[in-house]
């Protein structure tokens, strides 16, 4: 059973996504916040699984933003914007767990992104990422190979783990990740995920 903190300021947006989640088997929903200040109260007597955070009707983004810092480093955040933010977004890659969907998403894929966030995965709207920047330019395509390489790299794989699964061998993966490092002008995974997502290789 999954334990799912709700953090919306409004009151109409804090029901509706209780009700989103009533009725599932494998969800809790163990309270709801108004504010930042209440959630991380909620969260000093206990860390839910998932936090989901709606900023539909946030007053301060940059304020949220400093919140989402500390609240990422406890626990999975599911966050639904109403704009693209493009910091929130690689906040959310950098600690490789969580999901940024639309306010309009529907309850079903919540579901989803609160289910895949519990294991560890990223989830994102690809129009979210794909509006908040300008794609980068490429210095060379990826090659097909590349690209699955850098999705599993996205989801949080490690070369041994990526070896098997694609079955070819660990020193053949860190030849792919050297590659795609330099088509994509980064000096780590993190800011290669990034990128690509910003370029639209891949999507989650």
């Amino acid at each position: 059973m999954l334990e799912v903190i709700i953090m919306a300021p409004s009151t109409k947006r804090r029901d509706w996504l209780h009700q989103a989640l009533q009725g599932r088997p494998d969800i809790r929903v163990a309270g709801k916040s108004p504010t930042f200040s209440f959630l991380r109260s909620l969260m000093s007597e206990r860390i839910p699984d998932v936090v989901l955070i709606d900023l539909e009707s946030a007053p301060d983004f940059d304020l949220a933003r400093d919140w989402l810092q500390e609240l990422t480093e406890l626990a999975p955040v599911v966050l639904l914007a109403a704009a693209p933010d493009f910091a929130v977004f690689n906040r959310l890659v950098q600690v490789a767990s969580g999901a940024m969907l639309r306010v309009d998403a529907s309850p079903e894929q919540i579901v989803r992104a609160i289910e895949a966030a519990s294991t560890g995965l990223i989830t994102f709207d690809s129009s979210l990422i794909a509006e908040s920047e300008t794609p980068d330019e490429l210095s060379e395509e990826l090659t097909s190979r590349e690209t699955e390489v850098l999705r599993l790299l996205a989801e949080g794989f490690g070369n041994r783990e990526i070896a098997a699964r694609l079955d070819i061998s660990e020193h053949t993966i860190k030849f792919h990740i050297r590659s795609i490092l330099g088509k994509l002008g980064a000096s780590t995974r993190t800011e290669a995920v990034t990128r690509g997502f910003r370029a639209g290789l891949i999507d989650l």
